[in-house]
């Protein structure tokens, strides 16, 4: 069993001192009457907002940032990630620069009761068949043995496959460290996609866009009629989100995690469950962050909502649809959303790590993310979703442009977000790769597809690391050397 620095031994929860690191905000900086930046908000901790509620609502992550992250700390890794491969950063000009503010990931909230309990094992999968393993070249593995050494993190596994479009030619796998304690990470090992979910939920929407059950510019009140409420100085402005503005993290509204009701819930019990509506009502209960499509923003509550869009349409749960419609088509068998049970084994054991070393924590309801962040898979299915997000596989020609066809940069308008260099509908894109990344709560992950070469990468992290960018630092100095593949 892993055993802490302090003699202890056994998976942490957020009691204490753990609490407040997790947290990202400790007692004595929490200010009463005011959201606190929860962990799961995927790195949007920043300054600059659309109004003076927002600015000084979050006046307080000046605080959590001295004490979280030093600015010489970060550097430090982002410099690693241009520095090991300088050839790579050379030919691009340029490589991932995390953000300081960021912390944790992507909470979301599920049904109460799991709509797809069985394990991944028995559901059925389509002939789908995908070239075998080959062993990553050295110089790759060795990047990636590197990283989880330097970054003193439990596991990792790190795939690529080259190709054309929806279809792969090869695959490459590493692996390193522990999926848990005594247990080496193998290519059926699960853990968890955090925010990539949010990106199979967003093929879901944009396929019954496709079929005309629902469009891009109807307004989200009309599906989910609760949202209506939602105020903006003071007057109800909810009606004017749109769906198209909720894929492009542009709706305004506010971060449920962030808020002081849900941080009592959790505080309570971490290991409780969590329903959709009772996480949407944490937000709809907060105001408008800015006019509804007027900037990017963030927040994971655009995900929760957007499963409920689902719902409403199809009078289905999000799950039992992204089941249908894109893992069982997909043959992506290892994936599954198990709501407020826990995930099917084998389970890759989460992580953080810190001046205490490494530590394993205990694991939270998957409800608690839902459609912005509730599956687990393995590596290989990963990286079969990254090439078919990224290729549009599964959408029509016109649809899959415009989910490419970005209108935010993430860096400009909300600093502390998740590192793309463009957001678009439920996608991002890093340095002309477009895909997902997720983090938090012990789990970092990232699945990217090169539109100009086929060649897709994958990486799973069972641990949350000092600087959350991991996947993406990682990505970079791997990036140089993927041309080589083919």
């Amino acid at each position: 069993m892993l055993r802490h620095s302090d003699g202890t031994a056994g998976p942490r929860t957020l009691s204490g001192k753990n609490r407040d690191r997790l947290w990202g905000a400790g007692k004595a900086v929490h200010m009463p009457g005011r959201r606190r930046p929860g962990w799961f908000r995927h790195r949007h901790l920043h300054l600059r907002g659309a109004s003076a509620r927002a600015r000084r609502r979050r006046l307080i992550l000046v605080v959590i940032v001295a004490v979280l992250f030093s600015g010489a700390a970060v550097g430090a890794v982002a410099g690693q990630g241009t520095d090991r491969n300088s050839a790579a950063s050379a030919s691009r000009g340029k490589g991932p620069t995390p953000p300081p503010s960021a912390v944790g990931v992507t909470p979301s909230p599920a049904p109460a009761a799991p709509t797809a309990t069985a394990p991944p094992s028995q559901i059925p999968s389509p002939a789908n068949p995908q070239p075998a393993w080959q062993d990553m070249p050295a110089d790759m593995a060795a990047i990636a043995a590197d990283f989880l050494d330097e970054q003193g993190a439990a596991g990792l596994a790190v795939a690529v496959s080259t190709g054309s479009r929806g279809t792969a030619s090869a695959r490459y796998l590493t692996t390193a460290g522990q999926a848990a304690a005594g247990t080496a990470w193998t290519e059926d090992t699960r853990s968890a996609y955090r925010s990539i979910t949010k990106s199979f939920v967003g093929t879901v929407v944009l396929q019954l866009v496709g079929e005309g059950r629902l469009g891009l510019d109807d307004p989200v009140a009309r599906y989910v009629p609760d949202v209506a409420g939602v105020e903006l100085d003071g007057t109800a402005a909810g009606d004017r989100i749109t769906v198209r503005e909720a894929l492009e993290m542009r709706s305004g509204l506010a971060e449920f995690s962030g808020t002081q009701e849900f941080s009592d819930r959790l505080d309570a019990d971490y290991t409780r469950s969590f329903s959709d509506s009772e996480l949407l009502g944490y937000a709809f209960d907060e105001p408008l962050d800015f006019a509804p499509g007027s900037q990017y923003e963030y927040s994971n509550t655009n995900y929760v909502l957007l499963g409920e869009v689902v719902r409403a349409v199809t009078g289905t749960p999000w799950d039992q649809e992204a089941q249908a419609r894109v893992l069982a088509p997909l043959g992506l068998t290892s994936v599954a959303y198990s709501g407020a049970q826990d995930p099917a084994g084998p389970v890759a054991t989460p992580h953080q790590t810190g001046d205490s070393g490494l530590e394993s924590l205990a694991q939270v309801s998957p409800s608690l993310y839902g459609a912005s962040g509730g599956y687990f898979g393995t590596i290989a299915d990963l990286l079969t979703w990254g090439r078919a997000l990224g290729s549009g596989q599964l959408l029509p020609p016109g649809l899959q442009s415009q989910r490419l066809t970005a209108v935010s940069d993430p860096g400009a308008d909300n600093p502390g977000s998740p590192y793309y260099t463009a957001y678009g509908l439920a996608a991002g894109e890093i340095d002309g790769w477009w895909g997902h990344s997720g983090t938090g709560l012990g789990y970092e992950a990232l699945t990217l597809y090169n539109p100009a070469t086929g060649t897709t990468v994958a990486i799973l992290i069972n641990t949350q690391l000092p600087n959350p960018n991991g996947p993406a630092i990682l990505f970079d100095r791997l990036e140089g050397l993927l041309a080589d593949l083919g």
